[in-house]
């Protein structure tokens, strides 16, 4: 019991670690040149606010779910196994593999979520190409 409230104390931790603001990255073109950087800043958040708006994202909750499931079946099949090779209560074992199982799903999910959905990044760069700036890349 103690091993499953370490882990759920752990997920707000990881969900923070997870959090990425990835950004694209500009070639210092002319027009990239005559600007400052506070008016390129305010482009890109146009750009990338535009982008969360009209870009077709995927429902994110229904991608942890997924994750949740598949860690906790892969995790009850662990708890299970471990139950019954150590002799020890298989129901309890079951039930904790599922919990940590489900909740190292979301984790992973949660760290994958770092890098932006392709349709959207694809709209943030053709928003910027529009405006006069050439993307190389995203950080």
């Amino acid at each position: 019991m103690k091993r499953f409230l370490v882990c759920v104390a752990l997920v707000p931790f990881f969900s923070g670690c997870a959090a990425s603001s990835s950004s694209p990255v500009l070639y210092p073109n002319e027009h990239y040149q005559r600007l400052s950087s506070e008016q390129i800043d305010y482009a890109v958040e146009r750009c990338k606010q535009l982008g969360e708006e009209y870009a077709a994202q995927p429902n994110k909750y229904s991608e942890y779910g997924k994750g949740a499931l598949v860690g906790g079946a892969v995790g009850a099949g662990t708890g299970a196994l471990a139950g019954t090779i150590t002799k020890s209560n298989v129901g309890r074992a079951t039930g904790a593999g599922a919990a940590v199982g489900a909740i190292l799903g979301v984790v992973n999910e949660l760290r994958d979520r770092g890098e932006p959905e392709p349709g959207y990044r694809q709209f943030v760069n053709h928003c910027l190409e529009r405006d006069g700036f050439e993307v190389t890349g995203w950080t």
